[in-house]
């Protein structure tokens, strides 16, 4: 009978421990593989969002100017270095409208600027075209579409009426662009953003419409843009990407092992310049064999081998024993055998006996390593268990085990101990309470105590990562975005205003070409030192990137101009701070910044809004100047107020 029992207690832990750590394996793989898409998807949406900067500053230079020629448009887009700095843009042009009566005079301009051969094209009677005028780099693939009509067809058509109307950056549905030769074609893209008239107004759809002067578009070859986003020899995901519905007719693009069954397969829904791509990620051999771990099955066919064998021993010597009518020695047996395989077991394993005045009945070596004090000592009530429970954790560690004696059920906890080294230790116990056979009261209470303290630093880690910055150790935008998002909520509830410092400094880069990127990290540290130090505590400094900071300030005020004043003596005091020199070896230099501020109270406005204000705040400092504080535009005049 012994036998079988142990044989049944060794199958059933050995099966709840391969569970466990399948389970736990498992988890620590899905938690990794999510991380992993989590990162390529920011990656490749920060580099869209990048591409779209670059529109952005094409079209300030048509609003800057009364015309562009052909050459200022090459020297500029020369002067960004895309193919160092944004790597995997096909190009960046312009596309003029041409009313149809303004065609042939348009053709003649071009051929005079020494283009012979220049037309619209496809040819066709239309009332309106488009022509690709301004397209650099103007070589290779890119000369086939000098002259093209984008207007002619309709997938481009919709995405430049969009932009048109909206007067944001909009994407087309997929296309074959008008590079493609016929060889090694690829699928393909464009990004529009709408370049309207001076001398007319464009704030509602249909004034945009009349005031539109053309277009600032860049091409993309997905694969070519896909590849390099991805370029990472090591990596360990692959990816398929679709337009707007994951179809084999909408793949943009699909790296080298997609096509092979993966064990994680996750789908990441993008939105990019008012267009809906869908990310697939599926992880291939490299990170399923990084993650794959042969312990629960070593676990398994172990404790079963363990198990079996000793059921064997402990059969065969019962038998003996009864033919011999020695119970005594065949009782001796099982327990020395069962003590063996509880101290084998990880942990701690425990029987206490609920309402007795030495509730400790036993208690495995195990214990001694978890906390510094042998078994005997908690066996004979020199030491207390609970005392070892960190105080903050007592009360849920009481809750559940009365639950569980309530209901005679199981419990499984995690919760801090502190041995006697005095360290801090996780741990995770899984206990049973069972009643007496006699009273059918609750009797015992068995159970299993676990050092997951590893596990536990993992998760923090990880937490770490997603939401702080690893090079100043300052919130990152996730966590920003967090807590931009609860202070709204908190100024709703109690009518009080806040703001948000948007602060880039001025010429940083400056400073990474002079001395390098280490000594700018010095820098960006620095900063951050700076700014914790000049804040109040109840105030969040974070990183956004490079060298933008946001400053989150909360309760300043319960009217806008109180609030105002004292957003505008903080940030004085923060810009004093940070313009002055810093000290990069035996260097001294200057970086300062440009501090954009914005008013809040509520939920007036979203976050990204917020943040947004913000941004085109600390832009007008920069073209004021620089070394400056620049409020929103709604707030200047509190803000000059406030000196």
């Amino acid at each position: 009978m012994v036998a079988w029992v142990v044989l049944g207690l060794t199958l059933v832990l050995t099966i709840g421990l391969w569970r466990y750590s399948t389970t736990e394996f498992t988890r620590r793989a899905n938690e990794n593989f999510k991380t992993a898409t989590e990162k390529q998807t920011d990656r490749l949406v920060e580099r869209m969002q990048d591409y779209e900067q670059v529109l952005r500053g094409s079209a300030a230079l048509f609003a800057a100017s009364d015309s562009v020629s052909r050459q200022e448009w090459r020297t500029y887009i020369a002067m960004l270095q895309l193919d160092r700095s944004l790597p995997g843009i096909q190009g960046t042009g312009f596309a003029l409208m041409v009313p149809k009566s303004a065609r042939r005079a348009h053709e003649r301009r071009v051929r005079m600027e020494g283009f012979p051969a220049y037309t619209i094209h496809p040819a066709g009677d239309r009332a309106l075209y488009s022509s690709i005028v301004y397209l650099e780099p103007f070589s290779g693939r890119n000369v086939l579409a000098f002259g093209y009509d984008m207007y002619s067809d309709p997938v481009r058509r919709e995405a430049m009426e969009r932009a048109r109307d909206s007067g944001e950056p909009e994407m087309s549905a997929k296309v074959t662009l008008v590079q493609e030769a016929g060889q090694h074609e690829q699928a393909g893209f464009l990004i529009y953003l709408p370049v309207y008239r001076h001398d007319m107004p464009h704030h509602t759809v249909a004034a945009r419409r009349r005031a539109l002067l053309g277009f600032v578009y860049s091409p993309f070859r997905v694969t070519d843009l896909m590849n390099n986003v991805l370029n990472d020899p090591g990596r360990e995901l692959e990816v398929e990407l679709f337009d707007d519905q994951s179809t084999p007719d909408n793949l943009l693009f699909a790296s080298t092992g997609s096509a092979r069954t993966a064990r994680y397969v996750s789908d990441h829904v993008l939105s990019i310049a008012g267009r809906r791509w869908i990310a697939r990620f599926k992880s291939n051999p490299v990170f399923e064999s990084r993650t794959k771990s042969a312990q629960p099955l070593m676990i398994l066919l172990g404790g079963l081998a363990f198990g079996m064998l000793l059921f064997s021993v402990l059969y065969m010597n019962a038998r003996h024993r009864r033919a011999m009518h020695d119970a005594t020695a065949k009782l001796e047996a099982s327990l020395d055998s069962f003590r063996a395989l509880v101290e084998n077991v990880p942990g701690a394993v425990f029987r206490v006996e609920l309402g007795s005045s030495s509730p400790v009945q036993q208690l495995s070596q195990g214990i001694h390593t978890l906390t510094g004090e042998p078994p005997e000592r908690f066996v004979s009530g020199e030491v207390s268990y609970v005392e070892l429970i960190h105080a903050d954790d007592r009360p849920m560690v009481s809750q559940a085990i009365s639950k569980a004696i309530a209901t005679r059920g199981i419990y499984n906890i995690e919760y801090r101990i502190r041995t006697t080294e005095g360290r801090l230790r996780w741990v995770s116990e899984r206990g049973r309470v069972t009643s007496g056979l006699e009273t059918g009261r609750a009797r015992w209470l068995d159970g299993l105590i676990l050092d997951v303290s590893e596990r536990k630093a993992a998760e923090i880690m990880i937490h770490d990562l997603a939401y702080n910055d690893p090079l100043t150790d300052l919130p990152n935008r996730r966590l920003l975005m967090d807590r931009i998002e609860h202070q709204l909520a908190t100024s709703s509830r109690s009518g009080r205003y806040g703001a948000l410092l948007f602060i880039d400094m001025d010429h940083f880069k400056t400073i990474n070409d002079t001395f390098g990127h280490e000594a700018g990290d010095q820098v960006l540290k620095e900063v951050a030192r700076r700014l914790l130090a000049n804040v109040r505590e109840s105030d969040t400094v974070a990183r956004l990137g490079g060298d933008e900071f946001v400053v989150l300030l909360d309760s300043l005020g319960d009217t806008v101009d109180a609030a105002a004043v004292e957003a505008g003596e903080l940030g004085n005091k923060i810009l004093d701070k940070l313009a002055r020199p810093y000290r990069v070896d035996a260097h001294l230099c200057t970086s300062t910044p440009s501090i954009g501020v914005v008013m809040f109270c509520g939920h007036a406005e979203s976050t990204d809004q917020l943040l947004k204000r913000a941004d085109e705040a600390m832009y007008q400092a920069k073209s004021a100047g620089r070394n400056r504080i620049s409020f929103h535009s709604e707030f200047a005049a509190t803000a000059t107020g406030s000196g």
